[in-house]
């Protein structure tokens, strides 16, 4: 529109000539480390006392269990759980993308959700919302070591990563369409739905996360050998 002004006449310079855009911000690249993550798994186990402060220590566990968003994990109801089937069905209302998404549910998943505080249906089956769970991980969780909600998903799908997963697998268990339906031979040929792999890869990854709570050794990473 401006350049269209200069041509006409109606400015006699455009005035934005030699403006950049706004720097972009770096990626975090935030991973808890198995000692983070031993202390952090107890120090929710200790959540007991006071409002919401168990609901807020499930949350925490769960969004490191599943790989799953705060948000996502925050918004779970008893109507998107399968439990015959083992399976969490987030809908597309629900999801960033906009794509239902289906979380296989490991044992140790399902442990948590029975834990969930009785009769806490408003806003999801753990009775908190994500700010407040946002605010005790700032405010209580984190011990001079900055870290969000966002990076307890980073760190299960790098663990995952770490223990063999395939980059498809991950994608899948993320509900990343980038990765999951990329160029037109994923997009359009390709509609496995990697159901068995995405429990495979969450099973795999509750096992390793036991360990490394439990302080005990690694679980076999996918294609190695003893």
């Amino acid at each position: 529109m401006i350049r269209w002004s200069v041509s006409r006449g109606d400015l006699d310079h455009n005035p934005i000539d030699g403006m950049t855009g706004p720097p972009t911000s770096k990626p975090r690249d935030r991973v808890l480390s198995d000692e983070e993550i031993r202390w952090l798994w107890l120090a929710c186990a200790k959540m007991r006392s006071g409002l919401h402060s168990s609901g807020v220590g499930l949350v925490i566990k769960f969004c490191l269990v599943t790989g799953q968003r705060l948000g996502e994990v925050t918004g779970l109801t008893r109507a998107e759980l399968d439990l015959d089937r083992r399976v969490w069905n987030i809908p597309g209302s629900r999801t960033k993308n906009s794509y239902p998404h289906s979380v296989p549910l490991s044992p140790l998943a399902l442990e948590l959700i029975s834990e969930a505080p009785a009769n806490k249906e408003n806003g999801g089956i753990w009775g908190v919302g994500p700010n407040h769970v946002g605010g005790v991980i700032r405010d209580q969780l984190q011990r001079g070591k900055h870290w969000s909600a966002h990076d307890l998903r980073r760190t299960a799908l790098s663990k995952m990563a770490e223990l063999g997963v395939p980059p498809i697998v991950l994608g899948h268990v993320a509900n990343h369409r980038t990765t999951t339906k990329a160029g037109i031979t994923l997009g359009v040929y390709v509609q496995h739905a990697y159901e068995r792999e995405k429990r495979e890869a969450l099973e795999l990854w509750a096992n390793r996360l036991q360990g490394i709570i439990s302080g005990g050794a690694d679980v076999v990473a996918i294609g190695s050998k003893r």
